[in-house]
């Protein structure tokens, strides 16, 4: 198991070639591109930081993710403790929607791209749209990370829309409910 401590912010976007060009100008490299289904579980809510639980299954493999994370704000980096878990039995999704109950499901396709210790995400979400994310790894020094999320914060704001307060789980309740 994984754990690890980001840095994170996502936002809505319009367009993503301006950020790719930032996203070369930077040094990132591109990763990929990646089809990705997100199935979140039911789980008891804190209501200052939500936990949340997904299986989350890109190409062939599927990886168990748990964390906590408030909501994103304009004003700072958001925290996340995140847990990841690769799951090689196939039957476990059926366990986790048997014995949790599915929340929601997120379809996605992630242009993925990395630089350091930063992962810069371009999703197109079924249903939502374009949102982009920049997840930065803090790895010891937390006010360098912090700087560092800055500097490409600075960089990419002129060119997206609204933040995303929750995750792609709140966007797709509030267009898609559950009854």
């Amino acid at each position: 198991m994984q754990n690890k401590l980001n840095l994170e912010l996502k936002y809505h976007c319009k367009d993503f070639a301006p950020i790719r060009e930032i996203l070369k100008n930077v040094g990132a490299k591109k990763v990929g591109k990646f089809s990705q289904k997100d199935y979140f579980f039911n789980l008891p809510q804190n209501k200052k930081v939500p936990q949340r639980l997904k299986l989350r299954i890109q190409e062939n493999q599927s990886t168990l993710v748990y964390y906590k994370r408030g909501d994103f704000s304009k004003k700072s980096a958001t925290v996340a403790k995140v847990s990841l878990l690769e799951v090689a039995d196939k039957k476990f999704l059926d366990f986790l929607k048997k014995v949790l109950g599915t929340k929601a499901i997120v379809i996605k396709s992630r242009e993925l791209w990395k630089k350091d210790n930063t992962v810069f995400n371009l999703d197109t979400v079924k249903n939502i749209g374009k949102i982009f994310e920049i997840e930065v790894s803090v790895a010891g020094d937390v006010d360098k990370a912090k700087k560092e999320f800055n500097k490409y914060k600075e960089k990419f704001q002129p060119h997206l829309d609204k933040i995303v307060k929750g995750s792609n789980l709140d966007l797709i309740l509030k267009t898609h409910p559950i009854v």
